[in-house]
């Protein structure tokens, strides 16, 4: 008797183990217990999106060596500051580990939405982030932001157009004044361009239907035009590309996705393996990593992309060295 309440007693023991063990299985498997990285894209278009696709391939086939499942989710701010901040806002609100900010505006924005919480910052795709004021020291960064740059000094660029321009001495920018990496980026290459004898014929846009009337100021006015990472100009690139060939302008981008859009050609980063590179960051940060053991990162990829289409159609000829110096041609069709 005594014998037979024992084995019940035993039973009804390991039914409690089991039972418990089930339903701490089912909830830390649940989203409750998964990390969870937030992407805030500034705007769509396809630098930044395949910036996207490169952080997401990177950690889903690459994920972080932890025991937690990874969460990944996706918005986008339509180009809009305010709609930047409220997506920021919200993903704090959520409880999102880490914050992948794509864009300047979307990095400020993330970053404001952040203090006082444990929430960290990965921004991809910003020109600038001492100029943004994201951080203090790109070296060891001292809060809860690191990222990649998508820079490339403005000298070389600057050298690039000469290459392709021997007698190059007006060079048209377009930007909106309101982007600090923009600002930022023409300061600088107005302090270069004085020095390789250039001009720099600034015209701004502050949203993208002022676009297509400044481009056509710029043909008027300039040898050639200069796209910069700007959000602004490059969510209207169509638009300036048209403008540029038909007044038979050499259009030039640092962003080399757009080549393929209607410029000339370009110097630059790949977005990809730029947003591939963001990812590798943020696996090291979900890893356990502090932010300041995280530096700020540059490209690591860069490359030099001709239209042949373009230059064709403007009456332009690429040299030889530079055609056999470049990544990659986009060939006339046959």
């Amino acid at each position: 008797m005594i014998k037979n309440q024992r084995n019940r007693r035993t039973i009804k023991q390991l039914l409690n183990l089991f039972t418990y063990l089930f339903f701490f299985l089912l909830f830390y498997n649940s989203p409750l217990f998964s990390a969870t990285v937030a992407i805030n894209q500034l705007v769509l278009h396809p630098a930044l999106d395949k910036t996207r696709q490169g952080i997401i391939d990177e950690l889903t086939q690459n994920p972080p060596n932890t025991a937690t499942p990874l969460d990944i989710i996706f918005e986008s701010a339509q180009g809009q500051l305010v709609l930047a901040a409220q997506i920021a806002q919200k993903f704090r609100a959520q409880d999102a580990d880490i914050i992948v900010a794509i864009g300047t505006t979307a990095a400020q924005a993330s970053h404001n939405a952040i203090k006082g919480s444990s929430v960290s910052v990965v921004f991809s795709s910003v020109t600038d982030p001492l100029e943004a004021r994201l951080l203090k020291n790109i070296h060891q960064p001292e809060g809860q932001v690191t990222g990649t740059s998508n820079f490339i000094p403005v000298t070389k660029q600057l050298l690039f157009m000469k290459e392709i321009l021997p007698d190059l001495k007006s060079l048209g920018i377009l930007y909106n004044p309101g982007e600090a990496n923009s600002a930022s980026l023409i300061k600088k290459l107005k302090k270069e361009a004085t020095a390789l004898n250039i001009n720099i014929v600034e015209a701004t846009a502050l949203k993208t239907s002022d676009v297509s009337q400044a481009a056509r100021w710029l043909v008027s006015k300039t040898q050639a035009i200069f796209i910069t990472n700007d959000n602004t100009a490059l969510a209207a690139f169509e638009s300036i590309s048209k403008i540029a060939t038909v007044s038979k302008t050499p259009l030039f981008v640092s962003d080399t996705d757009m080549v393929e859009k209607g410029a000339l050609a370009a110097l630059g980063p790949d977005q990809y393996l730029l947003g591939r590179q963001t990812g590798r960051m943020v696996r090291r940060l979900l890893e356990g990593s502090p932010v300041k053991t995280v530096p700020v990162e540059f490209p690591k990829d860069t490359g030099i992309i001709l239209n042949q289409k373009i230059a064709s159609k403007i009456g332009f000829t690429f040299k030889e060295k530079l055609r056999k110096s470049a990544q990659k041609i986009i060939e006339e069709k046959l």
